[in-house]
């Protein structure tokens, strides 16, 4: 199965997004309140963790409990990045899935794997010592509600705004969420978007080394414990098999030489997470043609974070 033939149909969304501006919306939440109202809503199963108490539900009652139409925060979304931004809590209404069997763009869904892009951005390297300040994701499938991303509060200074552009003062406020109040909105926001018995494929570029490690960080953190069905894959070992056309390996495979080997278009700022997340969409697309991969493969290429967890101490 070829994820080039089986995405074609649904990166026409990607094309409407790419340039197309969009007003950050955050969610203002209080972190008691937001656990409780999804745990409730969705039937989620808890145990002690620390001093935090959150667990997953079972894919399938929680799939059942959906309808066939998706809302997030009482506001229809459509594919283009929708971003939170709610004024009250008492608002909030946990995520709706739609048939995710129906045809998109013409293609039936037959996908061994949700595959969901994201990236991050942070207050810096250390995955120990640095928090997430950005997080967006899209999925592939497509369709109402396959992209979202939002600022996060990392309760400490951000000394380099002159990266990504997000200064203390964007992030640094009551009213955006910290990661342990946003991570009951992401897991609902998977299971909305995943395919009953199938894993989720998480994709990133260069994700072993930075975004994987920074996001099992912050969940460990919360004392949360990540849904063992998610699969991580890295696109930078992968894009590294490419040559130029003399046969001759990238000097580099860095996200920003690999959308100009593609001749990608590029709107906004780079290091900006929906950004980068629009442009390892194309990537992927272009990357699993010219390299012949199959999803089946790329399955094959993922790891667990597990494997972090146990390959070398964190720094």
């Amino acid at each position: 199965m070829s994820l080039y033939s089986i995405c074609c149909g649904n990166f026409h969304q990607l094309r409407n997004s790419i340039g197309s501006s969009c007003s950050i919306r955050l969610l203002k939440y209080h972190s008691g309140l937001i656990c409780r109202t999804i745990l409730q809503n969705r039937g989620y199963k808890t145990r002690p963790i620390g001093t935090t108490i959150l667990a997953r539900s079972t894919r399938k009652e929680s799939k059942q409990s959906f309808g066939n139409s998706r809302h997030l925060h009482s506001e229809s979304v459509e594919s283009s990045i929708e971003v939170f931004r709610q004024p009250d809590l008492q608002h909030l209404t946990s995520l709706q899935c739609y048939n995710i069997q129906e045809k998109v763009s013409g293609v039936k869904t037959d996908w061994p794997a949700t595959i969901l892009v994201f990236d991050i951005e942070t207050t810096g390297f250390s995955r120990r010592h640095e928090r997430i300040i950005e997080f967006a994701v899209r999925d592939l499938m497509g369709g109402k509600n396959s992209a979202f991303q939002t600022l996060i509060n990392p309760e400490k200074d951000v000394t380099n705004a002159y990266v990504h552009g997000i200064s203390s003062s964007m992030v640094c406020r009551p009213d955006i969420p910290r990661f342990g109040e946003f991570i009951p909105v992401l897991l609902q926001y998977v299971l909305s978007r995943q395919i009953a018995d199938k894993p989720v494929l998480w994709v990133a570029h260069n994700g072993r080394n930075f975004d994987v490690p920074f996001l099992m960080y912050e969940f460990q953190r919360c004392k949360i414990e990540m849904p063992g069905d998610w699969l991580f894959l890295d696109t930078l070992p992968i894009a590294r098999q490419l040559v130029d056309s003399n046969g001759v390996k990238l000097k580099s495979a860095s996200l920003e030489k690999l959308r100009e080997r593609y001749e990608i278009p590029f709107a906004g700022s780079a290091h900006r997470a929906m950004q980068d997340v629009t442009s390892l969409c194309y990537v992927l697309q272009k990357l699993t043609f010219e390299l012949k991969l199959t999803i089946p493969q790329l399955l094959e290429k993922s790891f667990r974070v597990s494997d972090i967890a146990t390959a070398r101490p964190a720094k």
